[in-house]
C-alpha cells in the first residue's frame, strides 16, 4: 500500500517481514513508533528555543517493543534515546528540565497506551 497526501512524498506501507510482508517498505509499527521519536524531537527543540537554550545537534534513536498481550498484538513500550549536544555542561540540568516536559507534553505520546521510556544523553561538542 501507499500513504498519499497532497504536496507530501508517498510512503509506501506494509507488513514487517515478521509478518510475510516485504523488506524497504514502513510497517505500521514503525510510523508510530517514528511519530513519536519526531514528537519528542519537535517539541523539546521548541520548548529549549522558548527558553533560551542553545542546542548544537539533536539525535534520536527509538526502538518500540511489539508483544502480544492479553492475545491481541500492541506496541507495550518505547524507548527513546536522544543524544543532545548542547553549548555547556551548565546546561544539562536546564536541558533535563526541558527534556521532561517535552515528554510530558508530547501530544503523540499522550496519545497512545504504550509506557514511553526516555533516556537522553547530553554532551557538549
Amino acid at each position: 500500500g501507499t500513504i498519499v497526501l497532497p504536496g507530501k512524498h508517498e510512503v509506501v506501507v506494509g507488513s514487517p517481514p515478521a509478518f510475510r510482508g516485504e523488506e524497504g517498505v514502513w510497517s505500521p509499527e514503525e510510523l508510530l513508533v517514528g511519530a513519536l521519536n519526531t514528537c519528542m524531537m519537535l517539541t523539546f527543540l521548541s520548548y529549549a528555543k522558548h527558553k533560551g537554550l542553545e542546542v548544537v545537534s539533536y539525535e534520536s534513536h527509538a526502538d518500540g517493543l511489539l508483544e502480544n498481550a492479553d492475545g491481541k498484538y500492541r506496541v507495550t513500550q518505547i524507548a527513546v534515546e536522544p543524544r543532545v549536544a548542547l553549548k555547556s555542561e551548565g546546561d544539562f540540568g536546564r536541558a533535563g528540565e526541558i527534556m521532561a516536559s517535552a515528554k510530558q507534553d508530547c501530544f503523540i505520546s499522550n496519545s497512545i497506551t504504550a509506557t514511553v521510556k526516555l533516556n537522553p544523553q547530553f554532551r557538549v561538542p
